[in-house]
């Protein structure tokens, strides 16, 4: 009678453990189900964009340019020419010929300054850039062609001071890589996909302006080649003043302050 009166009881506790055990049977198996997808989507390697594959080491581009400019500024170099002059008439006639030869120390000293503008805007520009695909890399490859010409072209004008078409050539150049450094620049910062995304639109189009700014400058003076070539090579140290302008004038006051040291 004791047995039997209870059994009702010990069933409602068996199916309450049986119940309760079950529950944590499948409590465990989600658990232990969603560690396993999390570890998967752990080891699932995520697909590149189909559009624009990254390339690693990005500061091989930065040193691979550097190197470049570098090379141009002291190739140059190369384009003077020592003076001959016999030993017993050195100290009578030095002084002389280095004084007339003021028209190769100009377009020296102009080359080399176009150079360390090109490289500065380079450093400043690649501040903002953290990655490249093979788009960017080839548009920076197309820049540095046009800087690579800079000592041939400084020694064409040194041989030729009075040719129009050696000026001309010169400021033709450099106005495409002015053109082609202001697309590099865009297409970098378009949607942020290389670049710093918290970049003002501001500095992207500052930047912009500057080169083209730089590139009208190369157009302008073709022109003013076509009467003195002088006047023309001089026109190209007015690049300097012009970018201290625009961004003084148009752009400072817009563009955050950012360190620009390192």
């Amino acid at each position: 009678m004791t047995m039997m009166g209870s059994s009702p009881f010990l069933l409602i506790i068996c199916k309450g453990l049986r119940g309760r055990i079950l529950m944590d049977l499948i409590y465990i198996i989600i658990l232990v189900f969603g560690r396993c997808n999390e570890e998967k989507k752990i080891m699932i390697p995520k697909e590149p964009h189909p559009h624009h594959r990254f390339f690693k080491n990005f500061e091989r581009v930065l040193n691979f340019t550097d190197c470049v400019f570098s090379f141009c500024i002291t190739l140059m170099v190369l384009s003077l020419a020592v003076p001959v002059i016999a030993k017993s008439d050195v100290n009578a006639e030095l002084a002389t010929h280095l004084i007339n030869e003021w028209p190769t120390f100009l377009i020296y000293t102009i080359s080399f300054i176009i150079i360390g503008t090109w490289w500065m805007n380079h450093h400043q520009i690649f501040q903002h850039i953290y990655k490249a695909d093979r788009v960017l890399l080839y548009l920076n490859l197309l820049f540095l062609f046009f800087i690579t010409l800079i000592p041939f072209q400084t020694s064409l004008i040194i041989q030729y001071p009075e040719s129009r078409v050696a000026v001309i050539f010169y400021a033709l150049t450099q106005a495409f890589a002015g053109v082609v450094f202001s697309a590099l620049w865009y297409y970098a910062t378009k949607d942020r996909r290389f670049s710093d995304p918290d970049l003002s639109q501001a500095t992207v189009h500052y930047f912009i302006m500057r080169e083209l700014l730089i590139s009208l400058v190369f157009l302008i003076s073709i022109g003013i080649a076509l009467y003195n070539t002088h006047i023309a090579e001089l026109s190209w140290i007015f690049i300097g003043i012009l970018i201290w302008w625009v961004g003084k004038r148009f752009y400072q006051e817009m563009l955050p302050v950012e360190d620009q040291t390192e």
